[in-house]
């Protein structure tokens, strides 16, 4: 099923068609194997869209209803994290290899502790890796028989409208503490919210999509952007954890200047994007959606005409 609402159908409808639609890809996705990292990632991101949805729809839900969904994804989303974070590293340092010969070493010594099942306490075993996989499978089954039993109330535009509001709100908010502190916290306070941004872009896809596919885009590089700065503060955090001795020391200090220097080039592009894409404020984000919702309702039932300069043009072309 299309992760968007359509423009006429019932809010109610459309939320529990999105979040099944969802949940039913993780479920039938292949999952073991060499397939389990596919999974793992794409259920992840079906988990996040999900929690986008009901947050979109929150004042159609009641605060109670949308805690108790939110918090149920999530937890589903936070046990398979373990499984994902020991790949996300390997591409971290793939990333950060070849810069230098002091560099490569020490992403080299880091490499292989994280490889080691005798030391590293992120490579998960595949006896554990396969149960974790098991109980998301179980999990996922819940939430989809809750899922699609859904009650929520409103009118679509101006439900959604105020999901819109709280988005911005929230994005506009995470800027400004980042811009304030530019802390590891923040940066990843920050890309939670150009996520959801993302996501409910999507959602109303339909109301302009020319318009839409630009934010849309624009916060897909954003996110791109910020989660290669969190990636390499989990890096970073990781070798510092590692450290044993002097040696070990100085090789943690060669990767966390190199993660840290990473990530303020990262941030020297992403700030004035985020500033652009929250540039809204967070009413008129919201009137701007309402409004543009009903306009398109109004333009899919009007005749199908072409300017007259367009058919002058083409009269002329055709004579020619």
């Amino acid at each position: 099923m299309a992760y968007r609402f359509k423009l006429k159908e019932d809010l109610r409808d459309g939320v529990r068609r999105i979040a099944t639609g969802q949940i039913d890809r993780a479920l039938a996705a292949p999952h073991a194997g060499d397939k389990r990292a596919g999974w793992v990632h794409d259920t992840r991101k079906a988990l996040k869209r999900t929690r986008a949805l009901l947050r979109c729809v929150r004042e159609g839900l009641g605060d109670k209803a949308f805690r108790d969904e939110n918090a149920a994804l999530r937890l589903i989303a936070g046990n398979l994290s373990s499984l994902r974070d020991h790949d996300v590293m390997a591409d971290t340092i793939g990333r950060l290899t070849g810069q230098n010969d002091e560099l490569d070493e020490a992403l080299c010594w880091l490499g292989g502790v994280l490889t080691d099942p005798a030391v590293s306490k992120v490579a998960p075993s595949a006896r554990s890796a396969t149960a974790t996989v098991r109980q998301a499978l179980k999990e996922l089954a819940k939430a989809r028989s809750r899922l699609e039993k859904l009650e929520v109330s409103g009118e679509i535009a101006d439900i959604v409208a105020a999901g819109v509001r709280a988005c911005q709100r929230t994005g506009r908010d995470s800027l400004s503490r980042l811009a304030a502190d530019p802390s590891d916290e923040n940066v990843h306070e920050l890309r939670k919210a150009v996520q959801t941004y993302q996501r409910q872009q999507t959602l109303v896809l339909a109301v302009w999509p020319e318009q839409q596919g630009v934010r849309i885009e624009a916060a897909r590089r954003l996110s791109q952007l910020l989660g290669e700065a969190q990636d390499l503060a989990v890096l970073g955090a990781t070798a510092q954890a590692q450290v044993k001795d002097a040696a070990q020391k100085a090789l943690a200090d060669h990767i966390i200047a190199a993660c840290r220097a990473r990530q303020a080039e990262l941030r020297e592009v992403a700030m004035p994007l985020a500033f652009r894409l929250f540039a809204l404020r967070p009413k008129a984000a919201a009137a701007e959606l309402a409004a543009g919702w009903r306009a398109a309702i109004d333009l899919a039932a009007a005749p199908d005409v072409e300017p007259r300069a367009a058919v002058r043009s083409q009269a002329m072309a055709s004579v020619e």
